[in-house]
């Protein structure tokens, strides 16, 4: 689901507000950070979010963006997670939602199916508590299913 520039504004606006009542501090790497992840769609890992906040930000380090991550997750504002065992990448989009990972470019795009969302443990599972489902459909995206394989 894309963000509206009124809807990343609101988001904005509670992450502020979050910060403050957490008492931490509102900086404008933080604000950058977060506002980034918002306007972006392909689940950007530290390092690529690291090169866009430093185009409007050059004196931000990765050192931050790591740190910010880390404090932006405790705060419950934006997910983790890892694709294909490979590299942490981060979603801004804490809506219900699932996510298509391609094999070969290892783009991620969110994907929406009230099915599975209703999808469940139907086992004991030994005490665990889940609290949520998320589910990775792992294949080719359309660019890359019409590619020729790579020997």
């Amino acid at each position: 689901m894309r963000r509206t520039a009124e809807s990343v504004e609101q988001q904005v606006g509670d992450f502020v507000r979050l910060c403050r009542e957490s008492r931490m501090n509102v900086t404008p790497q933080r604000l950058a950070i977060y506002q980034t992840l918002l306007e972006s769609d392909d689940h950007p890992s530290p390092e690529s979010l690291y090169q866009r906040v430093r185009r409007g930000m050059p004196s931000v380090s990765l050192a931050t963006i790591y740190k910010t991550l880390d404090a932006l997750q405790y705060l419950g504002v934006i997910q983790e997670f890892t694709v294909l065992s490979e590299s942490r990448r981060y979603d801004g989009n804490l809506d219900r939602h699932h996510h298509l990972v391609c094999l070969r470019c290892k783009q991620v795009s969110d994907f929406y199916d009230a099915g599975l969302d209703q999808v469940a443990p139907r086992e004991d599972l030994g005490g665990f508590v889940p609290r949520a489902v998320s589910v990775q459909i792992i294949g080719l995206c359309a660019g890359c299913a019409q590619k020729p394989a790579e020997s």
